[in-house]
């Protein structure tokens, strides 16, 4: 016999594959914007150097990675366990609230540019919105700025 928190996760995992699916959302573009993104990190000015810091060897893993992490995001599939933020926290003297930005900058470009639909593209920027307000949060807040 099922649980009843069995049972919720299983709803919420296929109302997340209908949605995914009605925005034109399949593993394929998954694999395409992390692939396409990444390319892009890599050979921006600003990124680059930043994340050839801290992926300095073989990037397969960190886009697999990537690519499990988005598509939890997307389908809650729960296919991605790890934990980001620690990994941040390590970069938090190279980076500033401008990285961030020119992250979701390219991130936008390049959703345009693998040809996700406008409703694909909303939902991922939304996610990755709230990503990186998260992160700049835990990594920059200061409650005594203005105080």
């Amino acid at each position: 016999m099922s649980s009843p928190i069995q049972v919720r996760v299983t709803e919420a995992r296929l109302a997340a594959r209908a949605e995914a699916e009605a925005m034109e959302i399949t593993q394929g573009l998954i694999s395409d914007l992390v692939e396409t993104f990444y390319g892009h990190i890599r050979a921006d000015d600003m990124l680059g150097p930043v994340f050839a810091g801290a992926i300095p060897g073989e990037w397969g893993p960190h886009l697999a990675t990537m690519k499990s992490f988005w598509s939890a995001i997307i389908f809650h599939d729960g296919g991605y366990a790890g934990r980001p933020m620690p990994a941040h926290v390590k970069l938090k003297e190279q980076i500033s609230p401008a990285h961030f930005e020119r992250w979701l900058g390219l991130f936008g470009e390049t959703l345009d540019e693998i040809g996700a639909t406008p409703a694909a593209k909303a939902a991922f920027l939304e996610r990755a919105n709230r990503i990186a307000a998260s992160f700049q949060a835990h990594l920059f807040y200061d409650p005594y700025e203005n105080a």
